[in-house]
């Protein structure tokens, strides 16, 4: 968010303070509204919905207290940060701010340098709220998508996640999620089992097979489609169609009850005339072919599903209206069927409708043997699954883009977490050493300052130095992955160079040798590219030995990628640490011995991620240090 989109609003009764303070503001960008009392601070806030509130405490008629606490208690304001100005230090007034709403203090007489930071800081805050509400918002709107395509499913759908013993074995497996067909279908209130453990409420599954189905799925990943029979008691069996597809380290299973139509089967087997009725009314496509596939007859059903006229079917043969790529496994079904080693199949194939377009369909043969127990004819069920196909393909792509937005979702929300979480903790210590700095200055030395006073002075400098650097760095690295420049050709010879000038200070002052070889063109975001050679350089400068730095900057392709090598002759890293010194924060030396942030190669990182490589180090103790990026080749 740059300055000039944020508008502040400074309320103080002291011309002088306003006027200093919106002069400040201003030149750093910021829109700047006043206001000299509380009740036209309460006006200018409903009128110009700021983003912030500078607010005094000691003011006539109505204070800051009740101006906050009033602020708070109305809709259009109480999201808007307050930051109270005082000259009151005492703990009780401080504590009385935050209780009416405050989010931060600023004792008078103002530090210029404190006033920004502490400005800063709740405009980054801000802004991590209004990415997590954004996120939050893509997340709902991913499980709404998720939960229309299950509700509106004929299908039933459910997923399961493995439950593994301490050898990795899948013991069990708990409920995830029911749609509403499955409990239409199963004749059981399966939602209200979410979240048990599928062997504790049917252990029938385990005897009949199908939980030991479901464990191959998740550990072969092989999908599973196939005719189930399914008992759960006396009273209640069906059989269903059933295909299970592996879901991380679990399933996803859709099922449908086809014992309608198994009845049928066996009905058909048993009774001519029962036949003929099932024929021209059932809802599926029958027809009665030769041994060669050659039709003889069909129903209405089935011209309905491939769209010819039955006259013109019976014209035709399986071949002609199957899709060539699944005409050789039917012939191999047939063929078992015909030799007696199955009574019947199913399967799912593809069927060339007239008007050239291709409808999945479950088929289903049978054939007919005379007394002697010779072959007649072959027949055979048709049902339309096209649909079925459709949702099941949404479903697994929905669920799969439910868990990469999850697991991105999660992932973004702990860096914003660990941001946010230094933004408000971490980062007060250095304000603090102001704080108590500027205290004893106003209490000892209020007409003239000493050399200790001198002494407290360049603390608090130090301190305000050190506070930038960090808000700084914290701000670039969150900048890194947010970069919405298009990537161009570059030249990183150019780069190197613009590096080398940039720590041309530091060069000269350790009498530092840093060559390059030819280093070749890529595809990226200059800027960026030039703060990684500039960091990974100016690291290799600063953790030097006794001895003069040596740097050594090369690249050499390895299959598509660039490899470059940043070498150095410093002290080296231990190699248990080469992990760590990638994530932010986290430092191998004190203030005192190096100075820095422990943000630089988590920045460097982040470049080299967003630009398509990885980053890594080789190093030893006492051996100096080889950091390598790699960088995808331009095409």
């Amino acid at each position: 968010m740059e300055h000039s989109e944020i508008k502040v609003l400074v309320v103080d009764d002291q011309p002088s303070n306003l006027r200093f303070l919106s002069e400040l503001l201003t030149a750093q960008g910021y829109q700047v509204c006043r206001a000299i009392c509380g009740k036209l601070a309460l006006k200018a806030a409903i009128a110009h919905c700021p983003d912030l509130i500078l607010l005094d405490i000691r003011m006539p008629e109505m204070n800051g207290y009740e101006v906050c606490r009033r602020l708070k208690a109305t809709p259009e304001t109480e999201q808007i940060p307050v930051i109270f100005l005082s000259v009151l230090d005492e703990i009780n007034d401080k504590l009385q701010a935050f209780r009416v709403g405050g989010a931060d203090y600023i004792l008078k007489p103002f530090q210029v340098e404190e006033v920004l930071a502490r400005i800063d800081k709740q405009v980054c805050l801000q802004k991590l709220q209004q990415q997590l509400k954004e996120q939050n918002t893509e997340l709902q709107q991913s499980q709404s998508l998720l939960a229309s395509i299950l509700n509106s499913s004929l299908d039933g759908v459910v997923a399961y996640s493995a439950v593994r013993n301490s050898q990795g074995k899948i013991v069990d497996f708990l409920w995830l999620l029911v749609n509403p067909a499955a409990n239409n279908i199963s004749g059981r209130p399966l939602n209200a089992i979410v979240g048990n453990h599928l062997l504790a409420e049917i252990p029938e599954v385990r005897n009949n097979g199908l939980f030991d189905l479901y464990v191959s799925v998740v550990e072969t990943g092989e999908i599973l489609d196939q005719e189930f029979y399914y008992e759960h008691n006396s009273e209640t069996s069906a059989w269903l169609h059933i295909v299970a597809v592996k879901l991380n380290d679990g399933l996803a299973v859709t099922f449908r009850n086809i014992t309608d139509r198994k009845r049928g089967e066996i009905a058909l087997r048993e009774s001519e005339e029962r036949f003929r009725a099932i024929f021209e009314q059932a809802a599926v496509g029958i027809a009665k072919t030769t041994l060669l596939g050659e039709f003889l007859r069909v129903n209405p059903g089935f011209c309905q599903i491939v769209r010819y006229a039955e006259s013109e079917l019976l014209q035709l043969d399986w071949q002609a209206i199957t899709h060539p790529d699944d005409i050789e496994a039917g012939r191999e079904y047939v063929r078992l069927l015909l030799s007696g080693e199955i009574q019947t199949f199913s399967r799912e194939k593809r069927l060339i409708c007239k008007d050239r377009e291709v409808c999945w369909a479950n088929v289903t043969v049978s054939v007919m043997r005379d007394a002697e127990g010779t072959a007649q004819y072959l027949i055979c069920a048709i049902e339309d699954v096209s649909e079925r196909k459709l949702v099941q393909e949404l479903l697994q792509a929905s669920l799969e883009t439910q868990t990469r937005y999850a697991e991105e979702l999660t992932r973004s929300n702990a860096e914003l977490e660990q941001f946010a979480y230094v933004a408000s903790h971490d980062l007060q210590a250095p304000l603090g050493t102001i704080a108590g700095y500027a205290q004893l200055l106003e209490r000892r030395y209020q007409n003239q300052l000493d050399a200790q006073g001198n002494k407290f002075v360049g603390n608090i400098v130090n301190s305000c130095v050190r506070m930038q650097a960090l808000i700084d760095d914290l701000l670039e690295y969150s900048r890194v992955g947010r970069s919405q420049k298009p990537f161009e050709l570059i030249n990183c010879n150019q780069v190197f160079e613009d590096a080398c000038a940039n720590l041309q200070l530091a060069i000269r002052k350790h009498q530092a040798t840093v060559t390059r070889g030819d280093l070749p063109m890529v595809r990226g975001d200059c800027f960026q590219l030039l703060q990684l050679f500039q960091n990974l350089i100016g690291n290799a400068i600063k953790y030097r030995t006794s001895e003069a730095p040596v740097v050594q900057v090369g690249a050499a392709r390895q299959g598509d990628n660039w490899v470059f090598a940043v070498q150095d002759n410093g002290i080296g890293i231990p190699e248990q640490h080469h992990p760590r010194i990638f994530q932010i924060f986290q430092r191998l030396h004190t203030q005192k011995e190096y100075s820095g942030t422990g943000i630089g190669l988590a920045i460097c990182l982040r470049i080299v991620e967003r630009h398509g490589g990885r980053l890594w180090v080789e190093s030893a103790p006492g051996r100096g240090s080889t950091f390598y990026f790699s960088v995808p080749v331009a095409p």
